[in-house]
């Protein structure tokens, strides 16, 4: 008819899709489309190009339809390392550890999918990094990099004569650095070896350079949530679709062999009153007592004796490791500034330990002040966070017992404490937490509690058991007294 345009014509305007031949031969398909305004109020126009006219046509409608529903999301043209380092110098308002720890979680995400495009990102690329960390993740080039600090003192040490180098020459070589924690690596890496207290030498067989091996699940999941929250950070900024970290299966942890002693949590009561009979010389007793009845490392570093005045330890700061420096600061949460009235061994342990550290500042010419630390070494220097775990691990094997972590004591207490049947709400406030955290991550329930619970059912069963749970405890924290039926109660 006259005045009606071609068929064709229409459609090009309805999909203005171009076709492009590049110097090469490379056909592809391109279009635009106004996606939005400018913050100068110019109109934003975007090109999008696809190797196919079908793919293209499929994309032109998704985009248009989009926009028009204004839930377009722009192409994002930015690295996922990128991403990390902008999420990173965003973290406001946080404690200096917490913001370390964040780093520390995405260094294998940077390392493995720095590189990619973070709007690219997908539940597959997920997927092989835990894969990669659960088989090669564990590989750190510090450790034999030639200009790292490991490899210079370890080249300093094996340079020495074999009849050992004490830790002061080694401090006095390289003054500015922390040589306590760096040859606590090496010795753990077999690169050179401990003679004995404060004194090292080359190892006999130098370890070879470590092969890759996988870290532990649980790892792998801390690495997932930081990960997923700088995702869902430019979701929420309307920047990205969706999150797929979150559709990212999370590891689990192998179930235990049934030879092996699964509960490395915490000791029982028996263990710990072992281990403070055997430190019961040590010249840090007192700090050793305090992280038996349950003080986090940070706070027991932290104290200072103005904080004590003789029976009552008021727990207001916190000194935590970040890097080469050590933080002083406020707690993790506001319920873990606390006053604690001490039983009286700790008490006594600590005026001793005042009288003691009192006698060592006055030879060595350092006047005396209630703001000094009470965690110092013989000559005054603060104790460092990773030494006082090492040398519990140290103390615990001179003693004969079970392997545990020094937060395995802070456990310990709690679980002994709800065993003996002792308030929730009361063990939480001593330990300056939650009082579901007491029930959920530190208690821990042992044989001898579920031992009882069973003689407990018929008392005794056939064995004419009767069990007082004021000595044997409760389970889970949960006094069986505590909750009795009421005298109106149906009690068939």
């Amino acid at each position: 008819m006259p005045g009606r345009e071609p068929a064709a014509s229409r459609a090009r305007r309805a999909e203005p899709i171009d076709k492009r031949t590049a110097r090469n031969g490379t056909v592809t398909y391109t279009f635009q489309v106004d996606v939005g305004t400018k913050p100068d109020g110019s109109r934003d126009r975007q090109r999008f190009t696809y190797s196919t006219k079908a793919k293209a046509r499929r994309e032109y409608r998704r985009i248009t339809t989009e926009v028009d529903e204004d839930r377009f999301v722009r192409r994002l043209d930015i690295t996922v390392d990128e991403a990390c380092t902008e999420w990173l110098n965003g973290r406001r308002g946080i404690r200096l550890v917490k913001l370390e720890g964040y780093r520390n979680d995405l260094k294998p995400v940077r390392r493995r999918l720095g590189r990619k495009q973070l709007v690219d990102l997908t539940k597959a690329d997920g997927d092989d990094l835990v894969d990669w960390m659960l088989s090669e993740g564990r590989v750190d080039p510090r450790h034999f990099q030639p200009d790292s600090l490991l490899s210079r003192v370890a080249a300093f040490v094996n340079e020495q004569p074999r009849i050992g180098l004490p830790v002061a020459d080694i401090k006095a070589q390289f003054p500015d650095d922390d040589v306590y924690n760096c040859l606590s690596v090496l010795v753990r890496t077999g690169r050179v070896t401990r003679l004995r207290r404060g004194v090292y030498m080359p190892a006999p067989d130098p370890a070879a350079e470590r092969k890759p091996e996988g870290v532990k699940p649980v790892t792998v999941r801390t690495t997932l949530t930081t990960f997923g929250m700088v995702v869902q950070s430019y979701v929420e900024q309307g920047k990205l679709p969706r999150n797929v970290i979150k559709l990212v299966e999370r590891p689990t942890d192998p179930l235990i062999d049934e030879e092996e002693d699964e509960n490395t949590k915490s000791w029982t009561v028996g263990e710990v009153e072992t281990f403070r009979e055997s430190v019961r010389t040590h010249r840090l007793y007192a700090c050793w007592l305090l992280s038996c009845y349950g003080m986090r490392r940070s706070e027991v570093l932290a104290v200072r004796w103005k904080r004590f005045d003789g029976s009552l330890l008021r727990i207001m700061r916190g000194r935590v490791a970040i890097g080469k420096i050590v933080e002083e600061n406020l707690p993790k949460s506001m319920r873990s500034l606390r006053g604690l009235p001490l039983p009286a061994d700790v008490a006594e342990a600590l005026r001793e330990r005042r009288l003691v550290q009192k006698a060592e500042y006055e030879l060595l010419g350092i006047p005396w002040s209630e703001d000094h630390l009470i965690a110092v070494h013989q000559d005054g220097t603060p104790i460092r966070p990773a030494w006082y775990s090492d040398e519990f691990q140290r103390l615990r094997e001179r003693a004969g017992l079970r392997r545990i972590m020094l937060k395995g004591l802070r456990n310990t207490s709690v679980s002994v404490m709800l065993a003996r049947g002792v308030p929730a709400a009361t063990v939480a406030a001593w330990h300056g937490h939650d009082p579901a955290v007491s029930l959920r991550t530190y208690n821990q329930t042992h044989p001898e509690d579920l031992r009882a619970a069973g003689s407990a059912l018929f008392e005794g069963g056939d064995n004419g058991l009767t069990v007082d749970w004021h000595t044997a405890g409760t389970v889970n924290g949960v006094n069986s007294k505590s909750k009795q039926e009421s005298p109106g109660e149906n009690r068939g």
